[in-house]
């Protein structure tokens, strides 16, 4: 347990060194310009946008859609989702094990008192429900649901399963988009309004049935 917390500080510093060099550079991130970066990497290439898009889902420097499109635009259909499933699970994981073993006094003393009060809140209800539900809507909610899942009583094993059937489809609608991002840009661009539309009208409608007696 004590090497997963470790390594969810490495990555977290290796996407804040990553970032820095890229505000130096004056490079702005992007799917493609994220193809040219990892292309030193050769073979490694997976692993390193692996590290990174798990180092955003515990601190969202960057929104995560960047490298999750980016690993279909680079990568292909499978390999991406593969890499994105992957890089999902690491980043869930070392959320919810900073919480559970690191306790709150360490994480909550980077939160403002609305997000601790936020972040209390989502605790109270949490469960693998909720979790799947709250994993269909994309964006930084992202890492307040692990802090949350690992801050309560729920079970890592339920927790990562719910993690994983909550954001797949959405990492397969976003790595098919940037698969496509280069040959069809109307048509990646529609399945990304199209993720962006029905997945929250789809979660807002799940949220309302388990708010439900």
């Amino acid at each position: 347990m004590r090497r997963m917390i470790i390594l969810g500080f490495a990555l977290g510093a290796l996407i804040v060194a990553f970032f820095i060099f890229a505000q130096i550079t004056g490079t702005f991130i992007t799917p493609t310009v994220l193809r040219t970066l990892l292309a030193p990497f050769g073979i490694l290439a997976p692993l390193a946008l692996i590290a990174m898009l798990a180092g955003v889902l515990v601190i969202p420097i960057v929104p995560a859609v960047i490298f999750q499109i980016g690993a279909g635009l680079i990568f292909g259909p499978w390999l991406g989702l593969v890499s994105a499933l992957v890089a999902d699970f690491l980043g869930a994981s070392t959320g919810f094990l900073l919480a559970r073993y690191w306790g709150k006094a360490l994480l909550t003393r980077f939160l403002s008192p609305e997000a601790q009060t936020q972040l209390a809140n989502l605790t109270a209800r949490m469960s693998w429900r909720v979790v799947i539900v709250l994993r269909l809507l994309p964006g930084p909610v992202y890492p307040f649901v692990s802090f949350a899942a690992g801050y309560s009583s729920l079970h890592f094993l339920h927790f990562t399963i719910a993690s994983l059937i909550g954001v797949f489809p959405g990492l397969l609608l976003l790595v098919v988009a940037g698969d496509l991002v280069e040959s069809s840009p109307v048509l990646a661009f529609a399945i990304v309004a199209f993720l962006l539309i029905g997945l929250a009208l789809l979660s807002s409608l799940l949220n309302r049935k388990q708010s439900k007696p």
